[in-house]
Order: structure tokens, then sequence, then C-alpha cells
């Protein structure tokens, strides 16, 4: 996989996890407290058994808002940090 196809896949993620929410939250319209989630599987290279697990999940803020929060394998992290942590597991190709 390379940058692109990564950048490709987070945009995909955050688009799921977006329905995901409206879905969610339909019936609750009110309160709005239910997350949106996407779970996205990538193959590694280095820990083969194990696939790389992204995680998106998008909640509403206070003031009506939307936040993203990304993890990989449990682990929080910053969107722009993504590609980095991509490259240490191995499923990254530059």
């Amino acid at each position: 996989m390379n940058t692109q196809q990564l950048f490709d896949s987070i945009q995909l993620s955050e688009e799921i996890a977006m329905e995901n929410f409206q879905q969610r939250n339909k019936l609750h319209f009110l309160t709005g407290r239910l997350d949106g989630v996407c779970e996205h599987f990538f193959p590694s290279k280095i820990c083969y058994p194990l696939d790389i697990c992204l995680r998106t999940k998008v909640s509403k803020t206070v003031k009506g808002q939307f936040r993203y929060t990304f993890e990989i394998n449990g682990k929080r992290i910053a969107k722009k940090l993504i590609p980095s942590e991509f490259q240490k597991l191995g499923a990254l190709e530059l």
C-alpha cells in the first residue's frame, strides 16, 4: 500500500464512521450521544498473523461540531501521525 491509498482509506473510514453516527442517532436525534465507529483492517508484513486495525470514531461536541478520533491497534493517535505509524508497522511502502 502506498501513501495515497492510505489517505484514501482514512477518508473512506471517516465517511463510514459519519454514516454510522447518523444511522445510530436517527432515533436519538435530540441527544446525539451515540458514537459512530468504523474499523478498517490492513495487512502487515512485519507482524504477519495480526492485521493492523485503524479505528475511526466520530462524536458530537458540546457546540454541535463533530470530532474524529483515530486508534491504531487500540492506541489513540493523531491523524497526521498515521502514515508514520503504518510505516513502523510495515504496512506502508514508500
